[in-house]
């Protein structure tokens, strides 16, 4: 499940407050404004874009900004404890029940693909490898869409520099006629302004969050193959435990396990209901 990231809200509004807020405060806003400079920059990276990438993936750019400021609502601790829950119950009723009991109880995706691997009846080459592949998969997905934005934030600053040089010659050709000097002069930093702000202040930022975003998905899979895995070697629930514990660096009292064994059962008793 994706939930809005309420810090990359945050940090946008922060950013846009602070350099919108620079801006007024110099008393001079209207002078930020450039026309020339407007057309030279998004002009220019909308084009650079469009070149860049076929149709296909240009189609895709909405939803990865979107992807961007949204993350997945996962939780290492309620993850080991569904695989130590699933762990006991192949362990006690054997690998069939796990079938059913995932589609109740558990939304994870990548959770229910390994487990209907298991009562397929992979073994842990199969399982791995397969579970491996949609990790690798995953991470490519996320390395495209942060390649978009990473290109646009690359693009935004050399068509700054372009628009300084755009700004630039003009004013050297027009040195004994001050009328000139001024508006060339804006056309060039305003130029660099601008480019530096769609770079630094929104595409760079969002295309290292899904850089992260993917690493810290990439971990949690790990630790979830390792525990699939575990079930599928008919390991000790506690070993697991012991082990994804140690793989997350988290500890789990228990207060939590017991907690989560009692969600666990109420819920099973209400689907008896």
């Amino acid at each position: 499940m994706r939930k809005l990231g309420k810090s990359a809200m945050i940090g946008l509004i922060i950013s846009l407050s602070f350099v919108i807020g620079g801006v007024i405060s110099t008393g001079q806003a209207k002078s930020f404004w450039n026309l020339p400079s407007l057309f030279i920059i998004v002009g220019g990276t909308v084009g650079s874009f469009i070149l860049a990438f076929p149709p296909q993936r240009i189609k895709t750019l909405w939803p990865v900004m979107k992807r961007a400021f949204k993350r997945d609502k996962y939780d290492l601790k309620e993850d080991i404890l569904t695989i130590i829950r699933i762990a006991e119950i192949a362990r006690k009723e054997g690998l069939l029940p796990l079938e059913d009991y995932i589609h109740q109880h558990t939304e994870d995706e990548f959770i229910k693909e390994g487990i209907l691997l298991i009562v397929d009846g992979a073994d842990e080459e199969q399982l791995r490898n397969s579970l491996e592949g949609s990790t690798y998969f995953m991470k490519k997905r996320h390395q495209k869409g942060a390649a978009m934005l990473s290109m646009i934030a690359g693009t935004a600053p050399a068509l700054g520099l372009l628009g300084t040089y755009v700004g630039l010659i003009p004013m050297l050709n027009s040195l004994d006629d001050p009328t000139v000097l001024g508006p060339m002069m804006a056309l060039e930093l305003v130029s660099s302004f601008y480019g530096a702000f769609i770079a630094y202040v929104i595409f760079a930022p969002m295309a290292k969050r899904l850089k992260i975003m993917a690493q810290e998905e990439a971990s949690r899979r790990e630790l979830l193959i390792e525990g699939l895995a575990a079930i599928q070697q008919g390991k000790n629930p506690k070993l697991i435990k012991k082990e994804l514990s140690a793989f997350a660096h988290i500890e789990l009292d228990e207060q939590e396990e017991a907690e989560k064994t009692n969600t666990f059962e109420a819920r099973e008793i209400v689907n008896q209901l």
